[in-house]
């Protein structure tokens, strides 16, 4: 029988909602170091932290709570097969009444997360973060109180004093410019087409075998509405801890492929939304790159130490599409799960994931030099140049195509 208390390797992967510390690397063993060469400029951007559930998903959460008690009675009446061990702990479970009186909010973990990422950056580049003077960085966030109070944790992590972060700006400009687009609100944010692969998942046999798996496990004499196992997995997903390395007793209740049916059907929905499922949102991350490319141009002659940008999922998701990143040779589809595809959000799209860019001086005087370096999630980012680390060349030619980019498309 397999239980879930003692199991040695449980399954740590949950699509957008995956806590960071579960997939991270990190910067300070897994900085790539270059002979001749000295750092002298960092952009960084990033996805806040982990967060309490949107007023919705606290609603499907909240109403599929009834199922705990049925659960506990269904194994008392000898109808389930849950192990006695997960029964005892569901039984005394505690709600954290944070997450449903703080919705939308960074959780305390969300900030430790963004505060731990702020302060081995830091260990990582101690002299070039060392003295930061106010023509020395940019911090900016988007204006979503739970993406302020992430950076607020960033800029503490880096522990210098007096750090000021810049207030974020009325429009959602190149740190989100999708959330002002009418086109893309239109035409993918609020249109039935883009979820229609992942609805068609969840009438394929594998979902439904999933579905039919989940009603035989915890023995109830109902079936089980899709929603009520989006919100279990909610449940799961969302009290597990990464700082803590502790998994959520509400985990029990699924086995590792239904896990793996529920992250594939949210890969779905993002592959869409956010990817290479619709041909404009590649076109949004490259208004990003593009700040990038000019910022580097910039510091080779005089320019920021550290620039830092953090913003929601989708924008992270945006800037991967339009560096080619985790492209699949064909198009994800409701009709097949393919177990070995690149494009995993539980890798990628995190709590707190990050893509962070180094630029590198090497040589000395009129023998001067340049490179780029490439981490996702504090891992050096290999696929972009050969292992990880591109020459400027290589930097311009593939960023250069993405300066005359524009949203005039949205109007």
């Amino acid at each position: 029988m397999f239980c879930y208390w003692n199991t040695g390797c449980p399954y740590k992967y949950f699509g957008a909602k995956t806590p960071y510390n579960f997939v991270r690397g990190d910067i300070r063993d897994s900085l790539v170091k270059i002979t001749d060469c000295e750092p002298i400029s960092i952009w960084a951007f990033m996805r806040h932290g982990k967060r309490n559930p949107s007023e919705q998903t606290a609603k499907d959460m909240i109403e599929a709570m009834f199922i705990k008690d049925d659960i506990v009675t269904a194994y008392e009446n000898g109808s389930s097969t849950l192990c006695a061990q997960d029964i005892d702990n569901l039984r005394n479970w505690v709600l954290d009444k944070n997450i449903f009186d703080q919705l939308n909010q960074l959780s305390k973990e969300g900030y430790e997360e963004s505060l731990g990422i702020g302060r081995r950056l830091k260990e990582a580049f101690p002299n070039l973060l060392a003295e930061l003077g106010k023509e020395d960085y940019t911090f900016r966030s988007v204006k979503s109180k739970w993406v302020q109070d992430s950076i607020k944790g960033f800029v503490e992590g880096l522990g210098s004093k007096n750090l000021n972060i810049d207030p974020p700006k009325d429009d959602y400009d190149s740190l989100a410019p999708y959330k002002s687009c009418n086109k893309y609100l239109r035409d993918v944010e609020n249109t039935n087409e883009t979820n229609l692969e992942a609805e068609k998942y969840q009438i394929h046999s594998e979902f439904l075998a999933s579905k039919d798996r989940l009603h035989r496990r915890l023995g109830i004499n109902y079936p089980i509405a899709d929603v009520n196992m989006i919100a279990l997995w909610n449940w799961c997903r969302l009290t597990s801890s990464g700082i803590q390395n502790e998994f959520s007793h509400w985990c029990a209740l699924f086995t590792t492929e239904d896990l793996k049916v529920l992250e594939y059907r949210e890969d779905l929905e993002r592959y869409y939304k956010n990817g290479y499922g619709m041909s404009m949102n590649k076109m949004f991350g490259e208004t990003v790159l593009s700040d990038l490319l000019k910022t580097f141009q910039d510091a080779k002659i005089y320019g920021k130490k550290v620039t830092a940008y953090f913003t929601h999922a989708p924008m992270m998701d945006m800037i991967y599409t339009a560096l080619g990143l985790f492209k699949d040779p064909y198009k994800l589809t409701g009709t097949e799960r393919r177990p070995d595809r690149k494009w995993r959000t539980s890798k990628f799209s995190t709590f707190s994931n990050n893509l962070i860019a180094v630029l590198n001086r090497c040589g000395k005087q009129r023998y001067e030099d340049y490179n780029v370096v490439f981490y996702l999630n504090e891992e050096p980012l290999r696929t972009i140049c050969k292992a990880g680390v591109c020459t400027w060349k290589e930097f311009e030619d593939k960023l250069s195509p993405f300066l005359n980019t524009n949203t005039d498309f949205c109007e």
